[in-house]
């Protein structure tokens, strides 16, 4: 039998208000949802959830070819979801494909000191692993972060939703993914405004709408559709999750199996032995992310991060940036890195070459801080929309500037290649068409000390092979005559610009 000792006086309170009408009121609705999974004990029981065997698709991933086209599709595959309601954290663990390009990725939202200590986020990627505030994690699964499985989680929503749905006002008809189901208003554990839609016949909660605020798309209405619900210790769990965001899909998943409470899936949130010192450092800190300056050449240097890197110039009385990746939490890293190394010398312009996601993160932070955003036209229509959206929910740095009539770093255009010139330092931006990567593609080239910068296309510095992405890198700076000595990478290292002439020539 159904317990709900916070409610003893709902069905004649309902009722009244109702004007005696047959209709139930919401909150009874939100509550026959919760009787419906497995009677509100079981349900509140549930502290922990492991979803396993996840295969999907994850449709915004931000690597499209060009700024107007389609974006490329993401397969998930051995996809673990593990939230840890009890304990506020969450974790991902599975593999993406988009195209050629194949990676495993493990992100997680966790507590240092053991799981009691304040929230750090820990991301792997083929192996390798850093700690940072949570804020700092960066998913490419069914969500933005891990953050989000542990808000939009199906069993927190519903619970929710039981306690804070409306006992005066009855339940609505409203049309569902094509069916009409009984809707009620409601707020999640945080606050939020939520819309829950619950299926007639089943009772169960067959879906939800939220306003979530992403990295890349900003403040969007958001569409979580709940289906396939199967008995896990006798409580009816669904086992496939679609998502659309902004009125596009954004991610779906089946899973496989799902266990309550296992105690097993503990073992995820554990801070490796190697990151324990920085995992505390990032759990005491506002912002947390690797970040260092290396020098490249006099005046040029390597904003060297965990695999998304900047070039960062000094000129006399400021500095310029050449790509602003990844997320705001890595961006304020740069800027307290620049602020070390130049005090007093302001970031003045920042370069973009190319609209990929992870190459456009931090965009917003250093608009936030001033900076002019050099953009190519033909990139405009995507970094124009990263820049205007709204981000509310929580606000960015750039939305609390503006609704504080600050002034902010706005875009400006060029076509093809933009000189920034001052005194005997400069940096060329020149855009080429015709990798196979995105169109078009911007280098930047430092010609004081015969540096360039690219991301993608190169791995500097690590002894790659060749490839046709990085044959046509080649074949484009050789026919814009520059001098280059160096190459510095928005992935990899600083490398000799004749190891990247060798990989080449390997090649054929």
């Amino acid at each position: 039998m159904s317990m709900w000792t916070r409610t003893i006086a709902f069905t004649a309170l309902s009722l009244s208000l109702a004007g005696c009408s047959s209709t139930p009121a919401q909150r009874k609705v939100a509550q026959d949802a919760v009787d419906a999974m497995g009677e509100y004990d079981k349900v509140k029981a549930i502290h922990m959830l492991t979803m396993t065997g996840g295969t999907g698709t994850r449709t915004k991933v931000g690597q499209a070819m060009s700024a107007t086209g389609p974006d490329q599709i993401g397969q998930l595959t051995n996809n673990v979801e593990t939230v840890d309601i009890a304990n506020g954290r969450a974790a991902y663990d599975y593999d993406l494909q988009v195209g050629d390009f194949m990676q495993h990725r493990h992100e997680v939202l966790t507590k240092s000191g053991g799981g009691t200590g304040k929230p750090v986020g820990i991301e792997s990627i083929a192996g390798v692993s850093f700690a940072t505030t949570p804020a700092g994690l960066f998913s490419w699964g069914t969500q933005n972060s891990p953050e989000f499985l542990l808000r939009r989680n199906p069993v927190s929503i519903v619970l929710a939703a039981a306690e804070s749905a409306s006992v005066s006002l009855v339940s609505e008809e409203k049309e569902f993914n094509g069916k009409m189901m009984k809707y009620a208003a409601a707020k999640t554990g945080e606050g939020e405004d939520v819309g829950l839609y619950y299926d007639p016949e089943t009772k169960l909660l067959a879906g939800f709408e939220v306003l979530d605020t992403e990295t890349m798309l900003g403040d969007v209405k958001a569409q979580y559709t709940l289906s396939d619900y199967k008995a896990v210790d006798g409580i009816k769990i669904p086992h496939h999750i679609k998502i659309r965001k902004g009125g596009e899909d954004y991610s779906e998943v089946q899973y496989a199996s799902i266990a309550v409470n296992d105690t097993k899936s503990e073992a995820v949130f554990a801070v490796p032995a190697n990151l324990a010192a920085s995992a505390s450092e990032a759990a005491e800190a506002t912002d947390y992310f690797p970040m260092t300056l290396k020098k490249a050449a006099n005046g040029v240097y390597h904003a060297v991060a965990f695999r998304h890197h900047s070039m960062v110039v000094e000129f006399p009385t400021y500095v310029v940036v050449v790509e602003a990746p990844y997320l705001e939490t890595q961006s304020r890293a740069l800027v307290n890195a620049i602020a070390a190394q130049f005090p007093n010398k302001p970031i003045k312009y920042v370069a973009v070459t190319h609209f990929h996601y992870d190459h456009i993160g931090g965009v917003r932070e250093l608009a936030a801080r001033g900076a002019t955003i050099l953009v190519e036209k033909r990139h405009e229509p995507a970094l124009r929309k990263l820049l205007d959206a709204a981000h509310t929910h929580p606000k960015d740095d750039l939305e609390a500037m503006r609704q504080a009539k600050k002034v902010v770093g706005a875009i400006e255009t060029y076509d093809a290649k933009r000189v920034v010139k001052d005194g005997n330092q400069s940096v060329e931006l020149y855009a080429f068409s015709g990798s196979p990567h995105v169109e078009p593609m911007v280098m930047a080239y430092v010609p004081s000390g015969r540096v360039l910068f690219q991301s993608d296309l190169w791995f500097p510095g690590t002894g790659g092979a060749g490839s046709p992405a990085a044959a046509q890198l080649l074949d484009s700076i050789k026919k814009l005559n520059l001098r280059v000595d160096t190459m510095v990478g928005g992935h990899g290292l600083i490398g000799p610009f004749a190891e990247l002439t060798k990989a080449i020539a390997a090649m054929k």
